[in-house]
């Protein structure tokens, strides 16, 4: 329990075998190791005593999440970047309409949940970044405020049940509105260009990933602040990018397709690990009356904006599920949650459809935010 490799590889083990068990339509894929890392996260803090060990324990579950993100991020990028001229193209400005709308009805779930609930507005405006799993979301709420802590507060007892809203609705929508995967997958048609390469270049790869995290860094200045993209979107825009262009100079960009799916799934499961192993102690044991309040704030303004995104993207703008799925997971800004779109739909459209997405709601994310921060 003291050596989190073990703690890890556990997590990832069962968590799959409890993915693997389907329930009708419907099994939890990937997403199981997030449940299995938090009932770790729990577990392995009560078996040790030393503070020391714990803090050494969490760094490096936080190191592990960082990295497995990385790998994460700038696989489906690089797999997206064959399909989002297509997308774009055909779709474009629905995804910018979504990523605003999905970000909107959260912001306005929470400012009513502000006005009508004695709860603490500042855990609310953390809880907002948390339900739509946003990190530069808390970081604009946090620039300058001196409330800081209790809107960290807000964001760390909402992540979870943000992710949660996210994997089940993209599991549970297809058979509640009756949407048949296979049929979607067959009715639509996009062209990428599929690559022959064979090999796999870890100097292009790692320059992908090194230009990302620059990109990342970069302060974007807007009105009333700036703004800046971090690892994950960073890294989205430049595999998105490279993958385009696919050669510069020397220099190929072109990746074999099945170590891309790989690294992405390799990622993915350390990435819900990780997450579940550094929070499952603080979500178990500081469980109340109020935490459980924030957790259901957090849950129900996931789902509606989620619904939101799923009933103008279906029947108004009449997408294609296996894009939609990954639009949603986009417009929420959640990793996670296209871990999910992946695993149902069987789809590469969901990763254009993420992809297209995600920097318009990270926009969104930081305007609302600082509106709340305006107006509490």
């Amino acid at each position: 329990m003291q050596n989190p490799y073990f703690l890890l590889f556990l997590t990832i083990t069962t968590g799959l075998l409890i993915g693997s068990i389907k329930v009708k339509n419907f099994k939890l894929g990937s997403s199981g190791t997030l449940f299995t890392g938090i009932f770790f996260g729990w577990i392995f803090q009560n078996f040790i005593h030393s503070a020391q060990k714990i803090n050494e324990l969490q760094i490096t579950f936080q190191n592990i999440f960082q990295f497995s993100l990385i790998l994460f991020v700038s696989s489906i990028g690089l797999i997206a970047s064959k399909e989002i001229k297509f997308i774009l193209k055909k779709f474009g400005l629905k995804f910018i309409i979504l990523a605003f709308l999905i970000t909107f009805s959260g912001f306005i779930f929470i400012l009513i949940s502000i006005f009508i609930t004695k709860i603490n507005p500042y855990n609310l405006i953390g809880v907002f970044s948390g339900s739509l799993t946003s990190s530069p979301g808390l970081a604009t709420a946090i620039e300058g405020s001196t409330k800081s802590n209790e809107i960290i507060y807000g964001y760390t007892i909402g992540y979870i049940p943000g992710i949660l809203a996210v994997i089940f609705s993209i599991y549970l929508i297809p058979p509640i509105f009756k949407i048949n995967i296979e049929s979607e997958k067959n009715t639509i048609y996009i062209q990428s260009e599929q690559s022959n390469i064979k090999s796999f270049n870890l100097l292009s790869y790692s320059l992908v990933i090194l230009i990302g995290i620059l990109i990342g860094n970069i302060d974007i200045p807007l009105k009333f602040s700036t703004v800046k993209l971090g690892k994950t979107g960073g890294i989205l825009l430049s595999a998105l990018f490279f993958g385009n262009i696919e050669k510069l100079g020397n220099i190929n960009f072109s990746f074999n397709k099945d170590t891309l799916k790989s690294l992405q799934n390799i990622g993915l499961v350390m990435f819900l690990s990780s997450i579940g192993l550094k929070s499952g102690y603080n979500i178990i044991e500081n469980f109340n009356k109020y935490s459980a309040m924030l957790m259901l704030i957090s849950f129900i303004t996931a789902i509606f904006s989620i619904l939101v995104g799923f009933i103008i993207g279906r029947y108004i703008f009449k997408l294609n599920w296996t894009i939609l799925a990954g639009t949603i997971t986009g417009g929420m800004t959640s990793t996670p949650g296209l871990g999910a779109a992946l695993d149902s739909t069987k789809s590469e459209h969901a990763l254009a459809g993420y992809g297209a997405t995600y920097p318009f709601a990270l926009l969104g994310m930081v305007i609302f935010n600082k509106i709340l921060i305006l107006l509490t």
